[in-house]
């Protein structure tokens, strides 16, 4: 764990821009501490409220009456696994590549398409070999669904390039490949980034700090296993442009080195046990 600062902050920076620390107790020990506020943010400053789709059910665990001030409750929920009111059980690939949204939202969720289920079993599915670029597809997938000038923000762990077995761990390389494989406009990608620095030595609900960072620095940056926690986000933000774009899954994989610790999924997936057997929140 890292160093306790002497002070903590209420406030965090992204681009410029001093956002809140999500303070909400729901599984609130990483980076949703961040994720939350930028995604309601992101949210906040769309012109239009119409045709939002949020990919993976995550907002629903923070929203209150800013919701409804911002319009944005009426959202369309799309989550293959969790069950619960206004949530439609599809996988993200099969949304309708007619239907087209003005604003996506997609907070943590790409990263496990295509991958193997969660150490508790709850989420995901068993498979005898991961998809390793199923979650560029995922985005791909997520451009091709918004309308002429619609806007996407998606979070994901960012660092070394790594196959948790549940997830995929995003890196400079990796992320270079919706733009030269899946053909993703690079004036239509925004990147930025956000390094974890410290965090309250408690288990439910810690403060944490964290800073903006650029990519450069996160090269050797591990996914904390013991905690579930990406140790540095990326976050994306897709803009339509009018150039044109083909939506294609036929495209041959790019030999990336993965880094693989069979030591850390085990760990893993004891702790998942643990908390499954004292009903511990994920």
């Amino acid at each position: 764990m890292a160093q306790t600062p002497v002070s903590w902050s209420r406030e965090f920076t992204l681009c410029g821009k001093k956002l809140l620390y999500n303070r909400i107790h729901f599984n609130n020990r990483a980076e949703r501490a961040v994720e939350v506020s930028i995604a309601f943010d992101f949210l906040a400053r769309q012109e239009s409220k119409e045709k939002i789709l949020e990919i993976g059910n995550t907002l629903q665990h923070y929203e209150n009456t800013l919701s409804d001030i911002l319009g944005i409750r009426h959202r369309r929920i799309v989550d293959k696994f969790e069950e619960g009111p206004g949530i439609t059980n599809i996988d993200i690939m099969e949304i309708d590549a007619e239907e087209k949204y003005q604003t996506i939202v997609s907070i943590s969720t790409v990263e496990h398409v295509g991958q193997h289920c969660s150490p508790t079993g709850k989420y995901g599915m068993q498979k005898q070999a991961s998809d390793f670029e199923a979650p560029l597809k995922a985005i791909a997938k997520i451009y091709d669904l918004l309308a002429p000038g619609g806007h996407a923000l998606l979070t994901v762990p960012f660092g070394r390039l790594t196959d948790g077995g549940w997830y995929i761990q995003f890196s400079s390389d990796y992320l270079e490949l919706l733009v030269t494989s899946y053909g993703i406009p690079r004036e239509a990608l925004a990147v930025s980034f956000l390094k974890y620095v410290a965090m309250e030595p408690r288990w439910s609900n810690p403060r944490q700090l964290w800073v903006e960072a650029q990519a450069e620095e996160l090269g050797d940056v591990r996914y904390d296993n013991f905690w579930s926690a990406a140790r540095a986000i990326a976050v994306i933000e897709l803009t339509r442009v009018e150039r044109p774009f083909v939506f294609n899954l036929m495209v041959p994989p790019t030999p990336l080195q993965y880094r693989r610790s069979r030591l850390a999924k085990s760990m893993f997936f004891l702790l998942g046990l643990v908390r499954s057997w004292w009903k511990l929140p994920g």
